[in-house]
């Protein structure tokens, strides 16, 4: 017994419980200044009104996992595998955002005004839509960029810094306004991404060709589509039934949204130890092991985080507010979906591995065209339970199709 209390004092959490660790304080930073958003919004705009800027954002987000088309992403394996080249990579994956950010900002106005009930500013909604997918698409390839370094306070502060500036000046609207329509939110949110991208250039600025050293990976611009799918199945399945709900209804497009944030929020452990976790494995020549291992760690912990997240769920009224009452019932069925998300990625790490990142793409792809159906089909009949039966539809499609893939390439 003494000697195992002796060795116990002379332990030493490993590199990925330090990087996490490192990871999960920034993620808790950026987590705190979305929850104090949210909290403010919610108790000082009217529900008509959150639920008015909620929709406008989710939409937004349909975009944004498609400029670049997914190279960021790349850039963290490469740059992880080559670190030598990492520049290269970079100047790769800016010349792809370039390419991409103009047609894709004009689509993702173009669905809003398709999407979305008339009645909004349309000018501040382009402005406020067309800068979203601005500002999280660079801070998306700044971030990957100082993670592939293995730099994850970099990292870290790249991914809270968005959040925390947009915190700081709508506090300032709520003090300096009497009054705050959709209009002047949505202005106030534009201004802040367009001064938080000012602030990232200098991360993301091309370093001169001359000090670029030669790639050992050619990295073509096809490369990240499966990321890119993937990321927009996810913002598919999370945020498409916003524009749906808010047809019945602004105010359930924000106690759903209210909700997801809440179980995004409760998340943030397994992410912190996921985001660690991928530079080390793809730096690694045999990974899976090691998948295997800390997966099973992670799919444990993402089980309990939902049973907790179940239990605490009653809480949720007293930070935002009685008239949000609602949320605790689709936060309860919400809680247990971070377990199938946690499996799917750990599916898309063994198909990345073996080389077959076109799985990733075919399995994102039907959930979600399934998901979307799903919403369009349950939502007007079942309102927010029905956005909830729709996610997991969807995000369980994308499992079983990874599995599949996962089991014929193991025989």
């Amino acid at each position: 017994m003494i000697k195992q209390l002796r060795a116990l004092s002379h332990w030493r959490p490993g590199a990925l419980a330090r990087q996490g660790g490192a990871l999960l304080g920034w993620m808790l930073l950026r987590a705190l200044a979305q929850v104090a958003t949210i909290v403010l919004l919610a108790r000082v705009l009217s529900g008509q009104t959150y639920g008015e800027f909620v929709a406008v954002i989710a939409v937004a987000g349909f975009a944004t996992p498609l400029v670049g088309l997914g190279l960021a992403h790349m850039v963290l394996r490469n740059a992880a595998r080559d670190p030598a080249a990492a520049p290269w990579y970079l100047r790769r994956a800016l010349l792809a955002w370039g390419w991409t950010i103009v047609p894709l900002a004009v689509a993702a106005v173009c669905l809003a005004l398709l999407l979305l009930p008339k009645g909004l500013p349309v000018i501040a909604v382009g402005a406020a839509v067309t800068v979203e997918l601005l500002a999280a698409s660079l801070t998306e390839l700044a971030a990957r960029y100082r993670q592939a370094q293995h730099r994850p306070h970099s990292y870290g502060f790249i991914n809270a810094g968005l959040p925390m500036i947009r915190l700081l000046a709508l506090g300032l609207l709520v003090i300096i306004a009497q009054s705050i329509d959709i209009a002047t939110l949505l202005w106030t949110y534009t201004a802040t991404s367009l001064g938080y991208l000012a602030l990232l250039w200098p991360v993301v600025r091309p370093a001169p060709t001359s000090t670029i050293a030669s790639a050992a990976e050619a990295m073509p611009l096809t490369s990240g589509l499966p990321f890119s799918t993937s990321a927009l199945a996810m913002r598919l399945q999370g945020e498409f039934n916003k524009p749906v709900l808010a047809h019945a209804g602004f105010g359930l497009a924000g106690t759903y949204n209210i909700a997801q944030r809440a179980v995004d929020m409760a998340s943030l452990p397994l992410l912190a130890l996921q985001e660690a976790l991928w530079p080390r494995l793809y730096a690694q020549k045999k990974p899976l092991q090691q998948l295997r291992r800390t997966g099973a760690a992670l799919l444990l912990l993402a089980a309990g985080m939902g049973g907790l997240i179940w239990l605490l769920a009653p809480l949720l009224p007293v930070l935002v507010g009685a008239q949000y009452a609602d949320a605790i019932h689709v936060l309860r069925l919400l809680a247990w979906l971070p377990l199938l998300q946690v499996g799917r990625a750990l599916l898309n790490f063994h198909a990345i591995h073996h080389g077959y990142m076109h799985h990733i793409s075919w399995a994102c792809g039907i959930g979600a065209v399934i998901g979307i159906f799903g919403v369009a089909a349950l939502v007007p009949t079942y309102g927010m339970t029905g956005a909830v039966c729709a996610s997991y539809i969807g995000e369980a499609t994308m499992c079983v199709v990874l599995l599949l893939a996962a089991l014929r390439t193991a025989r």
